[in-house]
């Protein structure tokens, strides 16, 4: 069984940057294959044991022990190896700007090598990997690494915090957000391209289904009516085109089938 850990503290100094870090390992009788989730923010793995691979049989993609996974708004399909250790930094939906200083509307749906995006911060990572004893430890080490690469302008900060405002209201209804705070519904979708990648209605969209998912995979006691009328979609065939949209499954075969990697894990 692979169990998963999390580590919810943050230094203060990444706290507007980065959610929390996340260590994952164990064995499996066999390389067994799940299906990643698409998900509102980008997860920086640093894989300390054997590969992932990614993709289908076909077109199978392996890629550095350091890499990342951009929004992703489609499912993605992932073999994990017999033996599995890795650690990952699961950023806020516009944290992983401010360590690439590039429109992050390229790496949507992607998964990138660190080493093409900024060497210098996986070679320095890599270091932290070479020295890896318990991910406690690892996790400080890697936070002084990632503490010296922020260097937020405070234009930039104004940006981030009109994002996290939205993300924070009701989130649907831009023109209302824009009027209340005084800027155009132009530069709101400007910002957000610019720092999570997509728009803020295709945004919302994303965290609605994730929501959704969540209670779709954990509380089997909820009727999917329940669920759809909670997360706010007009009725229950719009709940179903929308998640069949994000993982090619209706939420009842999602629920009986535990195809999602989440569902797999032992969490501790």
């Amino acid at each position: 069984m692979v169990k998963m850990h999390f580590f919810n503290e943050v230094s203060p100094l990444l706290k507007g940057f980065i959610r929390y870090y996340w260590y994952v390992k164990g064995e499996e009788r066999e390389p067994s294959g799940q299906i990643l989730l698409p998900m509102d923010h980008v997860d920086l793995i640093i894989n300390i044991g054997y590969p992932f691979f990614y993709g289908k049989e076909e077109r199978i993609c392996q890629l550095d022990s350091i890499h990342f996974h951009g929004i992703r708004e489609s499912s993605l399909e992932i073999t994990q190896p017999e033996k599995v250790e890795a650690l990952g930094v699961s950023f806020t939906p516009w944290g992983f700007y401010f360590f690439t200083k590039q429109s992050m509307s390229q790496y949507i749906n992607r998964i990138v090598n660190l080493n093409d995006v900024n060497h210098l911060l996986r070679e320095e990572l890599f270091d932290h990997v070479v020295k890896f004893e318990a991910p406690s430890e690892f996790v400080k080490a890697i936070e002084k690494t990632l503490i010296k690469c922020i260097n937020a302008k405070d234009s930039e900060q104004i940006d981030c915090r009109i994002i996290k405002e939205f993300i924070e209201s009701d989130g649907f209804n831009i023109k209302e957000f824009c009027e209340a705070n005084r800027i155009s519904i132009r530069r709101l979708e400007r910002i957000f391209r610019k720092y999570i990648g997509i728009s803020p209605k295709r945004f919302m969209n994303l965290v609605r289904f994730e929501e959704s998912a969540r209670d779709v995979m954990y509380d089997n006691q909820v009727s999917l009516t329940d669920i759809s009328h909670k997360h706010g979609y007009y009725d229950q065939a719009h709940f179903v085109k929308a998640f069949k949209s994000y993982t090619s499954y209706a939420p009842i075969n999602f629920r009986l089938d535990k195809p999602a990697l989440k569902s797999q894990l032992d969490y501790e």
